[in-house]
């Protein structure tokens, strides 16, 4: 889903990874496709369930136990060279190498991702020793700017705190300060405001907006929140039972929207009107991923559902605009509405 230009630093191709259990088979990510430019933000929306945070760990080569990337490539371009991801082994040196320096992750609950019987200061200096090669004195001093740029009130003392002592608030800046230790080329944030109250969430927001204008990086933004996509995205990719269905700009994607599914989406965004709050919901749930629909994953939930075609085939993705890409049987072949 849209086409691979030259300033691409990350190209997603036809991802597929799967869960195995004794349940049967899980299909978490199944055919995605997306590219990342340098210096922009991706805006990655749709409801739980759709595949969002798998794609992150996809991407990094984290997927938990009995997740397995099944096919695919994840194509990261840096100084003219192209390295596939999944080409590397899950713990090779390279992979390891990568995760930290080349991209970094924010994960949607800081205190599950740092380890409580060490300091937040021990932690980051681990990162920037093993990704800068620099000594103990000069990654501590590091780690005091970074807590610094981030916010941290009064760095010099709060890098020898425990997780446990911090503020949600202050352990998200610190999980960020990690992330942007190594001055990664791309940032993936997982649901970055989920664990801290609605004050937090804006002051985070716009510290990553800061922070990703400051240095230069491509920023993949994972959320249910379209108004964070509004906020900071250039472009957005909207998913659905782990595959896209939309990608376009995000005016595109708000102004122009053609999935009904996107629509669906931005349609359920609550309104104000004479007082009362206005909420239309999506119909239906998403399906049982163990137990995915035939033709068109959304076509049980469709207000423009087709019979005969959109539980028959799966839509091909097809170019409605310039830059802007759908998959939906609504804009295939001659029947285009």
């Amino acid at each position: 889903m849209a086409t691979e230009t030259a300033d691409d630093v990350l190209s997603v191709h036809d991802l597929k990874s799967y869960f195995f259990s004794r349940e049967g088979t899980l299909r978490a990510i199944d055919g995605l496709s997306f590219n990342l430019k340098a210096g922009k933000v991706l805006g990655i929306a749709g409801e739980s369930g759709c595949g969002k945070s798998v794609t992150a760990q996809s991407i990094l080569r984290i997927l938990p136990r009995h997740g397995k990337t099944v096919s695919g490539q994840v194509l990261l371009t840096r100084d003219g060279k192209v390295t596939d991801l999944l080409a590397l082994g899950e713990e090779s040196s390279e992979i390891r190498r990568i995760r930290g320096k080349e991209i970094a992750m924010i994960f949607q609950e800081p205190m599950t991702s740092f380890s409580p019987v060490h300091t937040i200061g021990d932690q980051i200096i681990e990162t920037i020793r093993l990704h800068r090669g620099l000594s103990k004195a000069q990654a501590r001093a590091s780690a005091i700017e970074i807590l610094e740029s981030v916010g941290m009130p009064h760095p010099s003392r709060t890098i020898d705190e425990y997780p446990f002592n911090l503020s949600g608030g202050m352990r998200q800046r610190a999980m960020i300060a990690m992330a942007l230790s190594c001055n990664p080329r791309v940032l993936i944030a997982d649901e970055p405001t989920t664990a801290v109250d609605v004050t937090i969430q804006a002051q985070v927001l716009e510290l990553i907006r800061q922070m990703q204008a400051q240095l230069g990086m491509a920023v993949i933004m994972i959320t249910h929140d379209l108004g964070v996509i509004a906020e900071l995205a250039d472009h957005v990719l909207i998913m659905y039972l782990g595959r896209g269905v939309e990608f376009g700009s995000v005016e595109q994607i708000f102004h122009n929207p053609k999935h009904p599914y996107t629509r669906g989406l931005l349609a359920s965004i609550p309104k104000l009107q004479k007082g009362h709050t206005l909420v239309e919901p999506i119909k239906g749930a998403v399906p049982n991923p163990y137990d995915a629909p035939a033709g068109c994953p959304f076509h049980p939930r469709c207000p423009q559902f087709m019979q005969g075609t959109c539980e028959v085939t799966m839509p091909q993705v097809v170019e409605v605009e310039p830059g802007h890409w759908v998959a939906c049987h609504l804009y295939g072949g001659e029947d285009q509405r």
